[in-house]
């Protein structure tokens, strides 16, 4: 018992240095504030950590995000009963420490355990005001689940079976649409991989599960892997007549990936990367399925690894500068979702600005399609500078209440810009949710915020016109069933809704806006709700955001109405500060990113949805049931309300006639 007891002292006394890498080196003392400590905010200086294994220097957030994962491995392991039996989970704990810190690079499977597949696969976060909430599960959760199951067996992924149409127009969708935005994977690449995947067994890809992969296609699991994610994409993102035959669809797909990933013997760095990028892509479309802060930070590490962020040094032959044009695209592509990421749920950058001198290909400017990546990376940028100088205030040269007003002027007139030059994509069916983005980073320049709390009641004005244009934008993407990525729908939705609800409180008894703060408790926080509920259907844990938002909503509505007919006294000014003070922990919630970890239960009114469990399945389900979905049938309700672009046919790059 007593080397028990040392060894699992030996697990769980982890040495974690905090101390900045400036302060490591200076050899003063460090208070470890974060983002910054007080030693490098009082110089203006870069505050990194310090990682003592690799002895390098790394930027704060991600020593924070591991922290905060070995933080919560360790309190669940905490609770595992003290016991003989577990010293062998001791014993596990201590090599799987020895394996994070072992160098991993170069060829090796993607899956290095079970464990792996199963963290990348829990469900992504929600808002981190509600994160550690959970939904009573109803008693007819139960049931669903099981059905839900059911309908993924039922579901066929084997090309053989489906039209050519079918596979075609997901094809050209997705190289047409998605692929320009976020340039993971080859077009030619794509294209050669379906076609080559057809000619093997007549195109039964069941049967490759089975039967293997013919040494003399030239294929791995891999390549099997990047066709189904892919096509998992693109199922999805069509518009449907039947949206959950869709989802069906596209979880089959993805469930197929997956396995392959599994089965794929050896993968590179620069695979790795793409895998995680896709991944991510996935997880924006469908966050019950897999976790898009874990894909998106492992994109990252492997980038910093690589140095895809770094111009390269030297002067490169034009063999030389075509290899490298494509490792440069995914490290923009991976640019653009850390930035989103990191904006989104209020973390501190993984790749500091300075710190990147890659450059943007030059074709990416010219009036193509492809230019669509290029502009929407200079949205991040615009996104970026807004979170660092409000959020995480490191920009110190915007002190004063005059500098930032000025800045504020400044940076509205490059994202009007940027709107005007985003507008002409439309032609292309390209950055369709601009009015989103637009109407969302201008309500940030004016919500209060840690670098500037104080606003005036114009501040809160330009509040609801931008938050106004938000939910409208989203209201007219559902008539048009194009509410594709429900992550950054709810985390939007969810943050517009809190500005609105903070302005609408702080104008209580404001006369000049009492109408429109009115109509907006009355108008358009109601549709905001709606909307919640309305991606709800699609990721049922959001709506946690609506239920809970809606008492709060009420209790804004009634102060006006308080003040209206007279009825103040001292119990509502007591409640009054009570909603005062949940309002501000919306605004400015605090905690690390721990979302799986629910300590509260929190249950719906019978007017919300009564079912909030997520059947989440970590293991893949190979479809090769005789029940499946009648593709023939059902490609004649696919209804794709906007045309897709028809620069490149894609019947001009694949040739498929000879396999089907």
């Amino acid at each position: 018992m007593a080397a028990l007891r040392d060894l699992q002292l030996a697990v769980s006394g982890r040495r974690s240095s905090k101390v900045c890498a400036r302060c490591r080196q200076r050899k003063t003392k460090c208070d470890s504030g974060y983002p910054s400590c007080s030693a490098c905010m009082k110089a203006g200086a870069v505050c990194r950590g310090f990682d003592s294994h690799g002895h390098q220097d790394l930027p704060r957030s991600l020593l924070r995000a591991l922290e905060d994962q070995v933080t919560e491995l360790e309190r669940q392991a905490s609770k595992l009963h003290h016991s003989p039996a577990n010293i062998t989970l001791a014993l596990t704990s201590k090599l799987a420490q020895a394996t994070l810190l072992a160098d991993t690079s170069g060829l090796r499977p993607f899956f290095l355990s079970n464990t792996t597949s199963s963290v990348l696969s829990k469900p992504s976060c929600l808002p981190l005001a509600v994160c550690h909430l959970a939904l009573k599960p109803s008693s007819s959760s139960g049931a669903d689940a099981v059905q839900s199951q059911q309908q993924q067996c039922l579901s066929s992924t084997n090309l053989r079976r489906i039209p050519y149409a079918a596979i075609e127009q997901m094809l050209s969708n997705y190289t047409n649409i998605h692929l320009p935005q976020y340039p993971c994977v080859s077009e030619q690449y794509i294209y050669d991989a379906v076609g080559r995947l057809m000619s093997v067994h007549d195109g039964d890809t069941d049967a490759v599960l089975s039967l293997g992969i013919p040494a003399c296609s030239d294929l791995t699991h891999y390549d099997y892997f990047m066709v189904f994610i892919v096509f998992a994409v693109s199922s999805l993102t069509l518009t449907w007549k039947n949206e959950h035959q869709a989802r069906t669809a596209s979880n089959a797909f993805f469930d197929t990936a997956l396995h392959h990933l599994r089965l794929a013997p050896e993968v590179t760095d620069i695979q790795r990367l793409q895998t995680y990028l896709l991944l991510a892509h996935y997880a924006n479309l469908n966050p019950s399925r897999a976790d898009n802060w874990m894909c998106i930070w492992n994109a990252t590490r492997i980038v910093l690894d690589l140095g895809l962020h770094k111009q390269a040094s030297v002067v490169l032959l034009q063999d030389e500068i075509e290899e490298a044009a494509f490792p440069n695209k995914l490290f923009w592509c991976t640019y653009g979702m850390e930035r989103s990421l990191s904006a989104t749920v209020r973390l501190s950058l993984a790749l500091p600005e300075d710190s990147i001198t890659a450059s943007h290909d030059t074709d990416w400017d010219a009036d193509t399609k492809y230019a669509s990546a290029s502009h929407l990376y200079r949205f991040r940028a615009l996104e970026t500078e807004v979170h660092r100088t409000l959020y995480l205030q490191q920009d110190t040269r915007h002190r004063s209440r005059t500098d930032l007003n000025s800045w504020i002027g400044d940076i509205i007139h490059r994202l009007d810009a940027w709107l005007e030059r985003a507008t002409e994509f439309s032609k292309y069916q390209m950055l369709e949710f601009r009015m989103v983005q637009y109407g969302l980073l201008k309500a940030r320049l004016f919500r209060p915020s840690p670098g500037l709390e104080c606003r005036t009641a114009e501040d809160r004005e330009q509040c609801f016109n931008a938050c106004t244009i938000l939910v409208e934008d989203y209201q007219h993407q559902t008539r048009r069933r194009r509410l594709f990525y429900p992550w950054h729908g709810v985390h939007n939705l969810f943050e517009a809704a809190v500005i609105m609800l903070e302005s609408c409180w702080a104008l209580r008894d404001y006369e000049p806006l009492r109408y429109q703060a009115r109509h907006i408790l009355a108008v358009t926080l109601p549709d905001c709700l709606t909307l919640l509920n309305k991606v709800g259907e699609s990721w049922q844990e959001a709506t946690l955001c609506s239920v809970y938002l809606s008492p709060i909503l009420e209790e804004t509505a009634r102060a006006y109405s308080d003040r209206a007919l007279a009825q103040m006294n001292a119990d509502r000014i007591a409640a009054e500060s009570i909603t005062t003070g949940k309002l501000r922990k919306l605004l400015f919630p605090d905690g690390p990113l721990l979302w799986e970890s629910r300590s509260t239960s929190f249950e719906p009114t019978k007017e919300d949805s009564a079912d909030a469990h997520i059947a989440l399945s970590l293991e893949p389900v190979v479809s090769t049931g005789t029940q499946e979905i009648d593709w023939d049938a059902y490609w004649e309700h696919v209804q794709d309300l906007s045309p897709i672009w028809t620069g490149a046919q894609a019947s001009d790059v694949m040739k498929l006639s000879d396999a089907l």
